[in-house]
């Protein structure tokens, strides 16, 4: 419960902002201290006054039918704190004691302050547990201020009769008169002098002397003289006028006698309906007044007390809810208004089109805004159907669609292309939603924005985007390319051979050129007048696997070529079938020679690349593909001159086979896999009878012919495993893996009969005969190194020509190695 002087805010579910406006800052300490000692000497004071008989106008019969201090001291309770009762009951106190006499011991005394608490009771629960609005405007806080203060009144009376009853100031036979006396009184007090302080009075009051209570709004028809026009301050002057004449009529005409009291209501009615009540709480109050002096002016005793009560506390109850019914009416109707005010400078002020349609589909109401988008006026399109303005016959169909939709009661989001009156497309974003009323769609809203400029950036963006992400995916392939063609690169300087250089190839074509269906690598044959085809990827090959030169325009022009049989390009003589979109030749070139060429094949869907733009893709292929047979040609041209030098260092230049250096790493190389593997291996030492005399007798070109004849019936004779050696002038060596002696014995016999069959012409002219001798020794058999059975086959090959020549020699296996006999086969 608060202290007096602390008026906390009274708010309530319900009431309007207007009704709670912001609260002001609190007032010092000390201002608000002096404050409250003011307001409780003005209450004091002026409590005391309103209990004066003289004061409250008594009539001259003895009663009064009115207290107004119990209406001031209950609307202090409630309106500012209810602690102002302990106030209150000392002011009751002290008005009994002073002016109508009371014994201090006496019951009247000692039962006052019951009345004063109940009041108090009163307010803490109008207050705190039913939290009424203090202006008194909705209609409920009317009725629950009535029923709570009429039901406080009857247990104040209570107290007050059961002090009267109690010091015999009155019989039993008067208790009902004097307590409806009583109830009267207070209950015309409290409904009839409570509200106009609480709506008009105090609201000031907290401003002025508390300034912290908020700032709370005058009641529309309350307004000062300078406020009001002309027409308002003549009807309130009329208003006081006709309450006068109504109580002269009651009170002071000859009509007096025939009680029409009925018409107090009329004056009261009609301030209620027109000013609602702020204006009515003062009329109740002027009413009220005016038939306490009317009953002391006019000698007007002679009218019932219980009669007159009734009339007072009716025509004040009637007029509050009358006046609170249509203050809440008025106020609702103003909050409509000013919502109504608000939504249509929304409308009318928005950006975006806005148009309401009928149930019709018809268009009811659209702003400025909607205007501009369909290039109609408001009264141009009144009445019609959005479809009805549109002249796109697609935009129509939509429009009908969407429309269509909401009718259904679902809301719509959708972007439309709109074209407009003068020519012109807009990209339009709508948002509708169906009204409802009872339940059912009885219109649609819709707010149309123009989205142009964001649909046009939305795309300059989206390009950009796509823009930048094929940079991206370019960069990441350029960067993929450049590791492979780096690796291509490392790769190909660590390779051996041609055929390794050309399975590399093969391998990181495929990657290099994923948007190739399939490739070639051709190169050129040791004669240089074919193109070979010597590595491949992919699956279908539209090129002839060998051609001349001259039927590629790569290699006649020396730069890249595109060849599409779709298009009217020039094609290359060597496509076997025009199966394919687009073939690229691009020729390989080391030291400004062409060594071969990269054929490139592109299937359906890949002559633009993924990009779509096709001489971009062709220029990215053909920069790619010349870098990548850059590497190659200069791969392979090294490769070949390597495999040159070495070919040179390792054969005899005029037989073509292995010298003797090879010779005698193969056999080391042999006799090591045959110690691992455990089998034999055998070393064959092969000499030309008599090759001094085919010198002499026909020059050494036909000795040459001679060791050139032998070495091509060696390489047809032996195993493609076995190695064929020029020993030194017509002396051979052959190395026989996984040979026995016995083997090689029988193979040897039978080279030395096909040699001895053989015819050699020279000149036109045959030459003699030619006939072997042979020695042979076997591992591990005669020896376990390579210098042993060369020296063991040494020395059959010299027994085979002492014993006559043309024969084969092997050594006795019973001797030792060193000391045994050579057994001749002949």
């Amino acid at each position: 419960m608060s202290m007096p002087g602390s008026m906390p805010l009274q708010t309530r579910e319900g009431i309007s902002s207007s009704a709670a406006p912001e609260p002001q800052p609190r007032a010092p300490r000390s201002r608000a201290l002096l404050g409250r000692v003011f307001l409780g000497l003005c209450f004091f004071g002026i409590y005391l006054l309103l209990t004066r008989s003289d004061i409250i106008l008594q009539a001259r019969s003895g009663f009064s039918v009115w207290y107004p201090a119990n209406g001031l001291a209950f609307a202090f309770m409630l309106g500012i704190s209810p602690w102002y009762a302990p106030l209150a009951a000392v002011a009751d106190l002290l008005s009994a004691v002073l002016f109508y006499h009371e014994r201090m011991l006496s019951w009247t005394v000692a039962l006052g302050p019951v009345g004063t608490i109940v009041y108090a009771t009163a307010a803490i629960i109008l207050r705190r547990r039913l939290r009424i609005d203090l202006d008194l405007s909705h209609r409920r806080d009317v009725v629950r201020y009535a029923l709570v203060t009429l039901v406080a009144a009857v247990f104040s009376t209570a107290a007050g009769i059961a002090g009267l009853l109690a010091d015999h100031s009155i019989t039993r036979g008067q208790f009902w008169l004097s307590a409806f006396s009583w109830y009267s009184g207070d209950a015309i007090a409290l409904v009839g002098v409570g509200p106009f302080l609480l709506i008009h009075a105090f609201p000031w009051i907290r401003r002025q002397l508390f300034d912290f209570a908020p700032e709370e709004r005058l009641t529309q028809t309350w307004k000062t003289l300078g406020e009001m026009t002309i027409g308002e301050a003549i009807e309130m002057v009329a208003q006081v006028i006709a309450i006068l004449l109504v109580l002269w009529v009651m009170f002071g005409s000859p009509l007096a006698k025939l009680g029409f009291y009925y018409l107090s209501f009329l004056p009261i009615i009609w301030i209620a309906m027109r000013q609602g009540i702020g204006r009515v709480s003062g009329g109740i109050l002027l009413f009220n007044f005016g038939v306490v002096l009317s009953l002391r002016v006019f000698n007007a005793d002679s009218i019932a007390t219980v009669k007159l009560g009734t009339l007072m506390l009716a025509v004040s109850f009637t007029g509050l809810i009358v006046g609170s019914a249509v203050s809440e009416r008025h106020r609702i109707g103003h909050e409509l208004h000013e919502q109504t005010l608000y939504l249509h400078s929304l409308i009318e002020n928005s950006p975006f089109g806005i148009v309401v349609l009928d149930p019709l589909r018809r268009v009811q109401l659209c702003n400025a805004a909607f205007e501009g988008l369909f290039l109609f006026s408001a009264r141009e399109m009144s009445g019609k159907t959005l479809e009805s303005l549109l002249s796109a016959r697609d935009e129509i169909d939509q429009m009908r669609e969407l429309s269509a939709q909401v009718f259904a009661g679902q809301p719509v989001h959708e972007t439309v292309r709109h074209f407009r009156r003068d020519g012109k497309f807009l990209e339009i974003e709508i948002n509708a939603v169906p009204l409802r009323r009872g339940g059912r769609v009885q219109g649609a809203y819709a707010i149309y924005n123009d989205v142009s400029e964001r649909a046009k950036a939305e795309e300059e963006a989206k390009k950009h985007a796509d823009s930048l992400k094929r940079w991206v995916e370019e960069l990441q392939l350029r960067t993929t390319q450049m590791s492979l063609l780096n690796e291509m690169g490392d790769l190909l300087q660590c390779c051996a051979s041609t055929v390794e250089a050309r399975s590399v190839v093969s391998r990181l074509c495929r990657k290099l050129f994923a948007e190739a269906a399939s490739g070639m690598l051709f190169e050129f044959s040791a004669t240089q007048n074919v193109v070979e085809a010597t590595a491949f990827w992919g699956d279908s090959h539209i090129s002839e696997s060998a051609f001349a030169p001259q039927a590629c325009w790569a290699v006649r022009r020396g730069r890249p070529h595109w060849s599409e049989p779709a298009s009217d390009g020039i094609l290359c003589a060597h496509f076997a079938s025009p199966d394919a979109v687009a073939v690229l030749c691009v020729p390989m070139m080391a030291q400004s020679e062409v060594v071969g060429v990269l054929h490139l094949q592109y299937g359906l869907g890949c002559a633009t690349g993924t990009g779509g733009d096709q001489e971009s893709f062709h220029k990215s292929q053909e920069t790619l593909a010349s870098a990548v047979a850059g590497q190659i040609a200069l791969a392979l041209a090294s490769l070949r001159l390597r495999e040159t030098l070495r070919e040179q260092s390792i054969r005899d230049p005029l037989t073509g086979l292995f010298n003797r250096r090879i010779m005698q790493e193969s056999l080391n190389r042999e006799l090591h896999r045959a110690r691992r593997k455990n089998h034999p291996v055998t070393v064959a030492l092969v000499d030309l009878d008599h090759f001094k005399h085919f010198n002499d007798t026909w020059g050494h070109d036909a000795g040459d012919l001679v060791l050139k004849t032998m070495a091509q019936i060696f390489r047809s004779h032996f195993r493609a495993e076995d190695v064929i050696c020029r020993y030194g002038g017509e002396e051979f060596s052959i190395i026989l893996p996984e040979a026995s002696a016995e083997d090689a014995a029988k193979r040897a016999n039978v080279l030395r009969d096909e040699v001895r069959k053989l015819t050699i012409r020279y000149l036109d002219q045959n030459l003699d005969p030619v006939t072997l001798s042979i020695g042979l020794a076997t591992f591990p058999q005669h020896g376990s190194t390579g210098e042993q059975l060369l020296r063991i086959a040494d020395q059959c090959l010299y027994q085979s020509k002492a014993a006559g020549r043309d024969r084969v020699t092997t050594p006795h296996a019973s001797e030792d190695v060193t000391k045994r006999e050579a057994s001749v086969i002949g």
